[in-house]
């Protein structure tokens, strides 16, 4: 599909099935990835229909997706993405198959976030308990 994105100081257009480098801004750490979606029309074409914008994709080999707007007449990729392959195997990410990702990911997350907040909440209670002893009761030593 032809995006009119193109890669940071070259003339390489984004496609699907690119695999690409990017360089997260934390540690400046290289993750490798493939771009998996690029929509099929741009945020001006979609804003004369009054629709929302639609955003790009990468899947980054942890299984983490990364997107941004697709605004090729002002929004070009960064110099923190590069071009390592073309013509790479991929899925062709659908919205539905993304919805349901993001649905599993939230999911595992809530769980992790549940225990956290109830791990939490017990040492507050703990240390309020503990607080109202010393108290009561005064310092032991």
């Amino acid at each position: 599909m032809k995006s009119s994105l193109r890669y940071f100081g070259t003339d390489d257009e984004v496609r699907e099935g690119d695999r690409i480098e990017y360089t997260s801004l934390f540690l400046r750490r290289k993750r490798p990835g493939t771009v998996v979606y690029i929509p099929p029309k741009t945020a001006l074409e979609l804003n004369d229909e009054k629709k929302p914008p639609d955003n790009w994709l990468i899947k980054l080999d942890n299984g983490i997706y990364t997107g941004w707007m697709f605004h090729p007449e002002e929004l070009q990729p960064g110099r923190r993405l590069k071009l390592t392959s073309r013509g790479a195997d991929y899925e062709r990410m659908t919205t539905g198959r993304l919805e349901r990702e993001e649905a599993e990911a939230e999911e595992a997350r809530g769980l992790k976030e549940d225990l956290l907040g109830c791990g939490l909440l017990l040492a507050i209670a703990f240390a309020i308990i503990m607080l109202i002893a010393l108290m009561k009761y005064g310092f032991p030593w």
